[in-house]
């Protein structure tokens, strides 16, 4: 298992992932949507502020700061899993 990692509060965290094995995912509309959907519950359980939302046909890139300072690796679980 890996190493829990030391987060800082008030800290902006980058963010780039590839969704569904590199296929152009992106491209399908409702995918957009179900992508923002989600990011919008993500928002109301943990509360964050989300900068320089980038999405391509198959990856998402961002930065995140997360409310509290210490919530990001439950608020990405939760992201992945849910989407």
């Amino acid at each position: 298992m890996r190493e829990k990692r030391e987060l800082a509060e008030d800290a902006w965290y980058s963010v780039h992932t590839t969704l569904n094995i590199s296929e152009p995912l992106f491209q399908i509309p409702e995918a957009k949507a179900v992508l923002l959907a989600v990011l919008g519950e993500a928002f109301e359980r943990y509360g964050f502020e989300m900068r320089g939302l980038a999405i391509t046909d198959e990856e998402v890139s961002f930065y995140i700061k997360p409310v509290d300072g210490r919530d990001l690796p439950e608020i990405m679980q939760w992201w992945k899993q849910t989407l």
